[in-house]
Parts: C-alpha cells; sequence; structure tokens
C-alpha cells in the first residue's frame, strides 16, 4: 500500500516496529489503543501522523477527519515519545488499516471490529411469571465484549399477531446491564 507520502520533517524520531503489521481485535462501542513510539524516548518529534486506510487506496488523517470528532487520544503531552493512539466508541466504520508515520518511518495496525449480533443458537425461552412479580428475559450478544448501538424489546400477547414496543418506553421494564444504559433506543 502506498500511503501518498506526504512531506515531514521530523528531529530524530524513528517509530518502532518500522514496517511491521499488527493485528488487533477491538468490540463496537469499546476503545482501542494503537501503541506507537519512537525507538529513541529522548527524541525530538516535531510532526507525525496516523492514517486509517479503508479501501480504493485511500489514505485518510484521522484528525481532519469528522467521523473520528471527540473520539481520539494522543499520549504525547506528556511523553513527546509516545505517539499511541486511542480510538474510543468504536463503530464498525473504524475498520481497517491504520498507520503511525514518523520520519519516513511507520507501522500498521490492521484493526478489526466486531460487533453485537444477536445470539441466534438460543431457542425460545419460555418464562412463567405472576402478577406483581418481575421477570429476567436473557438477550445477548455473540460477542459479549461488544455493545449494541440500539436496542428495542417488543411483546406480543398470547392470541394476537402485532407486537408493541415495551423498552424504552415502559417504565416498568429495566435493564440489568450496566454498560447497556448507554445503549441508545432504536429510532423509528
Amino acid at each position: 500500500m502506498d500511503d501518498n507520502e506526504t512531506t515531514e520533517c521530523t528531529n530524530g524520531c524513528h517509530v518502532s516496529g518500522h514496517r511491521e503489521v499488527k493485528e488487533v481485535t477491538a468490540y463496537t462501542g469499546g476503545s482501542v489503543l494503537l501503541p506507537c513510539s519512537c525507538n529513541n524516548p529522548q527524541s525530538t518529534v516535531e510532526t507525525f501522523t496516523w492514517k486509517h486506510y479503508k479501501r480504493e487506496d485511500q489514505w485518510t488523517e484521522v484528525f481532519k477527519n469528522d467521523k473520528y470528532k471527540d473520539r481520539l487520544k494522543l499520549f504525547n503531552q506528556s511523553s513527546p515519545a509516545n505517539l499511541s493512539l486511542l480510538i474510543s466508541d468504536l463503530r464498525k466504520k473504524d475498520e481497517g488499516v491504520y498507520r503511525c508515520k514518523a520520519s519516513q518511518t511507520y507501522t500498521d495496525f490492521e484493526v478489526k471490529i466486531k460487533g453485537c449480533d444477536l445470539d441466534q443458537k438460543k431457542t425460545v425461552a419460555e418464562v412463567t411469571g405472576h402478577s406483581g412479580e418481575s421477570v429476567v428475559l436473557p438477550c445477548s450478544c455473540t460477542e459479549l465484549q461488544a455493545k449494541p448501538k440500539q436496542l428495542t424489546w417488543t411483546f406480543t400477547p398470547l392470541n394476537k399477531t402485532n407486537s408493541e414496543e415495551i423498552y424504552p418506553h415502559m417504565s416498568r421494564v429495566k435493564l440489568l446491564n450496566k454498560t447497556s444504559t448507554d445503549i441508545k433506543p432504536e429510532q423509528r
């Protein structure tokens, strides 16, 4: 892959693991740390870039791309030779190759993002409840670390064909997973 070389002046920083490709797996809704640093921790870094390669031989600078707005963090303020990148609130679209580049040296990271697909192998669970009691209805992603982007629960009464939405609109329905409170209700 050619990243349409840009002219950069960098004084003394040679990226560790030059020309290596490291595979990283992360999960939707989570974060991923892409470690990148200069071989010499005393190096002076004038400029460096983080780019994302998606397809069609196009590299885009992540800090100039609005899709990453408020989701990126660098660590070079306290440690100038640390060029590591943290990407938060991961989305399936974030998948691809990321390149940390300084002084014509670079390291690539192939990031794979696993999403939340409902576990289809589970059979229909019959749950019995009594008036005034609570019931727990099981539902999980195939990747337990992934967080669904949206969530809706529906209910179909016995001998009826139409279902009605019960989450997030009914106050009696609660999610047990603490991280689920950040899930957005499905838009209709």
